[in-house]
């Protein structure tokens, strides 16, 4: 149990021979918890962002550009790239735009709206990054299993139907394992952001600025 927990907690008892903590005063405390899980989230992103393309440096990752010209797929890597890129850097902007606007402001009712809006752009970047998934693999796939190579080593009587099925079961298995990766890492810090969203309605009888 942090600090604030207790806090609350001695906020919360009725014995008149303890200290109270005043609303401000928890308010204060929950601002600064929730200018630092949102610090935590543009960190994570950013670290997202840069950790893949050190992998990339590995000689055995180089083999990904080679398949995608084999295919005949340039543009389409370069379209994607694009997106993802462009995609990636606006949420990393959003996440520091979040975290500045936390940490310059401690008004409760800000801080609410402000803690629904880090909340609702983590949720899209966990979307947009899970859409790419099947995107480029469904791609990827119908273009794979049009080579000549491909076709040549279909074993006899293979169904292209059952090639298919298991393609997409195996994308929206990527897809929840992704999922559940991005809830382990995101989703505590959502749970955190909620948990003060919450004390700020039901400590300050605030108003549920999701409902409005």
């Amino acid at each position: 149990m942090d600090q604030l927990d207790l806090l609350k907690k001695d906020w919360k008892k009725q014995d008149s021979s303890l200290p109270k903590l005043s609303f401000d005063e928890l308010a204060t405390l929950i601002h600064k918890k929730s200018s630092s899980v949102v610090k935590w989230i543009f960190i994570i992103s950013v670290l997202e962002f840069v950790l893949p393309h050190l992998i990339l440096l590995f000689p055995g990752f180089r083999d990904v550009d080679e398949q995608m010209e084999r295919l005949q797929l340039q543009n389409f890597n370069i379209v994607i790239s694009v997106i993802f890129y462009v995609g990636a850097l606006v949420f990393v902007y959003l996440f520091y735009k979040n975290y500045r606007s936390i940490s310059a402001n401690s008004n409760p009712k800000i801080l609410m709206q402000n803690i629904l809006k880090t909340r609702k752009t983590v949720k899209y970047y966990i979307w947009f990054v899970l859409s790419m998934i099947p995107i480029v693999g469904g791609v990827f796939s119908y273009h794979a299993f049009n080579t000549p190579e491909f076709i040549e080593n279909l074993p006899e009587g293979a169904n292209m139907a059952v090639v298919w099925a298991i393609t997409v079961v195996v994308l929206l298995a990527l897809v929840g394992i992704f999922w559940l990766i991005y809830q382990l890492i995101y989703g505590r810090l959502l749970i955190k952001l909620k948990a003060n969203y919450n004390d700020l309605i039901s400590n300050g009888n605030g108003t549920n600025l999701e409902n409005i």
